[in-house]
């Protein structure tokens, strides 16, 4: 699975870029290159060869950066037990595991952010607006798709969804800047648009019938490629 931290990567720029990296307890990676962002830290390349820093080891705004969420368990909250069974949504799909009613809106919620970004390429904007306006639909997502088991096909279609807007905005760039190799964005912009309308039929437990065909078609097609 591709990292959900693309846009961030065009918007600050190339990762192939060198730079200097240090530890909260003082160890220092200069004239580093980052090869790969994983969900705990930054994999480095140097002329020394390749090591992979964790988040837990870098300082604050070099977290924020690549937007890391601390995972560590809240053991206050943990002790502290619900008052009420949490209301569990109805999904489209009636086989997939339930998840509570503020998840399933959490999630319509960041598919919803992402009209703007539809609006945006109908407009005719630049790649630097249409990254701008993804940038804070990135990080809601990137936080989302962590409640979610990855097994979930609404996880799968999250974050294809999504990964289709990211890859829309790398031909929309390389193709202002010259280096495009003749494709279209509007074909993976409609791809987004069809995973999203997917998974929002889902969330709002409103499926057709033919919806829930093409459903099963996809998730066949996924499991005997």
């Amino acid at each position: 699975m591709k990292t959900l931290a693309l846009f961030s990567i065009l918007c600050f720029g190339s990762l192939a870029l060198a730079e200097d990296f240090k530890t909260i307890d003082g160890k220092e990676y200069k004239n580093v290159t980052v090869r790969r962002v994983e969900p705990d830290g930054i994999v480095l390349s140097s002329k020394s060869g390749i090591s992979k820093v964790y988040f837990t080891e870098l300082p604050k705004d070099v977290q924020e950066r690549f937007h890391y969420v601390d995972q560590t368990p809240n053991m206050e909250a943990l002790r502290k037990k619900p008052d009420a069974t949490e209301p569990m949504a109805i999904s489209g799909i009636e086989t997939l595991p339930p998840i509570t009613v503020k998840l399933n809106d959490e999630l319509l919620n960041a598919l919803r952010m992402t009209d703007k970004l539809d609006t945006l390429y109908k407009r005719g904007c630049s790649s630097a607006e249409f990254i701008a306006a993804a940038l804070p639909v990135e990080s809601v997502i990137m936080n989302l798709q962590k409640k979610l088991p990855k097994t979930d096909p609404r996880h799968d279609l999250l974050v294809n969804t999504f990964e289709a807007y990211q890859n829309a905005a790398a031909v929309m760039k390389a193709n202002e800047q010259g280096k495009g190799n003749g494709e279209r964005p509007i074909a993976l912009i409609a791809t987004a648009q069809l995973r999203k309308h997917l998974l929002t039929k889902i969330l709002e437990g409103s499926m057709t019938p033919e919806e829930k065909t093409f459903y099963y078609g996809w998730r066949k097609a996924l499991t005997n490629p």
